[in-house]
């Protein structure tokens, strides 16, 4: 050894050297301290147990490809490379993957469940079912928002237009996943036309997230599917008890799809005359665009053709509806004014007053005829008294006195006619106003007995009998169940206020 003292750099590099190169791949388990997690993205803590502690950190690529983020507290297997940082000549362990502290015990329960399912054939290559080389009709098994669904669909893009495909959604991590992935196989192996190849794909995990496909019900349903399962679980370390049961394994999800279906540029390669029979195909499909176009022309004209008949045919029709439209509503307009008039002269108020009328005009006639009798009286007498008056010197006291007397009694005998006469056009005219008063006070109580129907059948009458009103949500009043449905909001009208109710179920019932 040389005695030339070496420098800190030089030193710390060699140790960096020995450190890195001897511990370039380790596996620790211990319990995490002081993480920090810095804007950088990159993770710094401290992994310790009762006697040591050890810096660590994750680098922000690793972050985002980990399945699980650690926590405080937590007891973790760690595992990485030890890397020597020059400037303070301080070692950390840099990770790279994260297994909780019980991985070790679902290994052990994994080894067990392979070694039992392989001793009741599972797993034997003679009971494998044989893939078809050109699928035309493939499922595929896993959960619709998965990223491992949105690389299979991304390759199969590439793959023949004719490919027909059918998707048995699921869940692929947690307790219900593996009655879910066997569910899914079931439903896709008993369809009416079950699929030539089934693929079932999920993207990468920890142990815990793959562990559903390492379940008795899974790997059973797998076995028992009538359908050739091909698996494409997680990455390609990625080996689960599916996979043994499958009757292929791909290493990925996009890989399964690849093994699956020949590429187009692959199908191309295959058929050699492939480029002819594009120009034959090509040349049929042109000349059946041009007949299609020739048929699509004749078919337009004769469409034209009938919608322009069609056309003429209806505004005849409507010209037809619109007179006879015209003349109905002519018709009943007569017929309701007609009805008006009627009614109007049988409205007590008119017929009062037309009674009114002709009681005044029988007055008015009766006074006329009371005056021209009086007149004719008058007349008549007038000669006689004129007489008795020229006669009255020559007559004697006692003749003068009988024939005073006989003009008085005359004149008593006419006021007691005129005066008859009078009480009996009074006695007439209140007769005439107590029939037309009982007629009136008849229309009245008719008029009342109306109303109070009227009322009894008015809908607030209705509702204080313990009826109530429905409106649907625009306003309209509901009169038969067959306008709800389930789910519908409607708002029922009571007689003291209202209620917003929803339709939970509609029980329908044919009414005659």
């Amino acid at each position: 050894m040389s005695d030339t003292p070496l420098s800190v750099s030089e030193l710390t590099a060699r140790i960096k050297q020995v450190l890195e190169q001897g511990f370039a791949h380790v596996r620790v388990s211990g319990e995490i301290s002081r993480l920090t997690r810095p804007a950088s993205g990159h993770l710094y803590f401290t992994i310790k147990d009762r006697h040591a502690a050890l810096s660590a950190v994750i680098w922000r690529s690793t972050v985002a490809r980990l399945g699980m983020l650690p926590e405080e507290s937590g007891e973790f297997v760690f595992s990485g490379h030890l890397s020597l940082y020059e400037p303070r000549g301080s070692y950390q362990l840099v990770v790279t993957r994260i297994e909780p502290a019980g991985a070790g015990r679902l290994a052990a329960e994994f080894e067990r469940r392979k070694q039992l399912f392989a001793e009741r054939g599972w797993f034997d290559p003679e009971n494998r079912k044989k893939l078809p080389a050109l699928p035309r009709h493939i499922g595929i098994v896993t959960s619709a928002t998965a990223a491992a669904f949105e690389d299979v669909r991304k390759v199969l893009a590439t793959r023949p237009g004719w490919l027909r495909l059918t998707h048995a959604p699921c869940l692929v991590q947690g307790e219900q996943a593996p009655a879910s992935i066997a569910s899914a196989l079931h439903r896709l192996g008993h369809m009416r036309s079950p699929p030539d190849l089934i693929l079932l794909v999920r993207g990468g995990g920890s142990i815990e997230d793959l562990w559903c496909f390492n379940d008795e019900q899974v790997v059973r349903a797998i076995v028992d599917c009538p359908v050739p399962v091909m698996t494409g679980i997680g990455h390609e370390i990625d080996i689960t008890l599916a996979d043994y049961a499958a009757d292929l394994r791909a290493a990925t999800p996009s890989n399964a799809v690849e093994l699956a279906c020949p590429s187009r540029d692959e199908l191309r390669e295959r058929l050699p005359r492939m480029a002819m029979l594009y120009g034959i195909v090509q040349q049929q499909l042109m000349r059946w665009r041009r007949e299609l176009s020739q048929l699509e022309q004749r078919g337009w004209h004769a469409w034209e053709r009938r919608q322009d008949a069609r056309h003429h045919a209806c505004e005849q029709k409507l010209s037809l509806l619109a007179h006879q439209a015209r003349n109905a509503a002519s018709q009943a307009r007569r017929t309701l004014r007609g009805a008006e008039k009627n009614l109007a002269r049988q409205e007590p108020a008119q017929r009062l007053r037309l009674q009114r009328r002709q009681s005044t005009n029988h007055a008015m006639r009766l006074a006329a005829a009371i005056h021209r009798l009086q007149q004719r009286q008058r007349q008549r007498w007038q000669p006689v008294q004129e007489r008795l008056m020229a006669i009255a010197p020559a007559l004697t006291p006692s003749r003068e006195h009988r024939l005073l007397h006989a003009s008085q009694r005359l004149l008593r005998l006419r006021g007691e006619i005129v005066e008859r006469r009078r009480q009996g056009c009074l006695e007439r005219r209140h007769r005439l106003g107590m029939k037309a008063g009982d007629m009136l006070n008849r229309h009245k109580q008719q008029r009342s007995l109306l109303d109070g129907k009227l009322q009894a059948l008015g809908p607030m009458r209705v509702l204080q009998r313990g009826y109530s009103l429905s409106y649907a949500a625009d306003g309209s009043l509901i009169t038969r169940a067959s306008r709800l449905t389930s789910g519908d909001i409607m708002t029922v009208r009571f007689v003291d206020g209202k209620v917003d109710a929803m339709v939970r179920s509609v029980d329908r019932q044919e009414v005659s």
